[in-house]
Parts: structure tokens; sequence; C-alpha cells
């Protein structure tokens, strides 16, 4: 199982998305996405102003998206990330992501070139299509 941060989810919606391509086939090979509630309502942001809301959200549940709230070990986990690297590397949705996955043990696929390595932190980076 994987958990995606925002920019996948954001690719997968998105057929102009220079990772939408790889973001869909990464998605299929999982069987199973995990999402936060947040990265989701980021996702669907675009969606929302578009009025197709529904028609994303029924595409993200046809690829298996599985959406969690975020519990308190993960937001304690992420704090502890802030913390160690800082805001401007990893802003707290996206520690929220890792601390995800670091909490349940799963891989975190993302978009996003620019986070840091993080110890114990298995971690797959997209590239585009």
């Amino acid at each position: 199982m994987i958990v995606v941060d925002a920019n996948v989810a954001i690719a997968v919606l998105n057929s102009n998305d220079p990772f939408h391509k790889s973001a869909v086939e990464r998605c299929i090979r999982a069987r199973e996405v995990s999402i936060l509630n947040l990265t989701r309502a980021e996702a669907l942001i675009h969606p929302t102003k578009a009025g197709v809301v529904e028609q994303a959200a029924t595409a993200l549940e046809a690829l298996d998206f599985v959406t969690h709230p975020v519990s308190d070990d993960v937001a304690d986990q992420a704090r502890l990330l802030r913390a160690a690297y800082g805001n401007r590397n990893i802003p707290i949705i996206d520690a929220m992501v890792v601390a995800f996955g670091l909490v349940h043990d799963m891989t975190i696929v993302t978009a996003d070139a620019k986070w840091p390595a993080i110890a114990d932190v298995n971690l797959e980076v997209l590239r585009p299509d």
C-alpha cells in the first residue's frame, strides 16, 4: 500500500498534468491508495471550482483511493518532522503525509522532488511523463 500527497491526486485528476500518466500507473500498481482527508480536500479544490467534484471523487474511488482522517499519532509525528526539517523544506500538510506513511509503514508517493531526505522513510518521487 501507498500513501499519496496532493500532487499525486491532482495529477491523477488532470490529464494535462505532466505527472498524470506516472501517477495513474503508480496508483493502479498499488491496488489501494491511502490519502489523508486534508490531502483529498486539497486535491478536490479545482474540481470543486470547475463544478466537477463528483466526477473527480468518483475517479479517485475508481483507483481505490481510501481516505483516512489525521489521527493524533500522525499529527504528533508530523510535529516532530516539522521541528526537525523546518517549514521551508516540508510544509505541515506534506509532513502529515510523511507522518502517516511512517506511522503505518507505507511507501509515500509524491511528485515533489523538493522534500528533504528523511531517515526511515520509504519515499518514491514520480517522474514527469
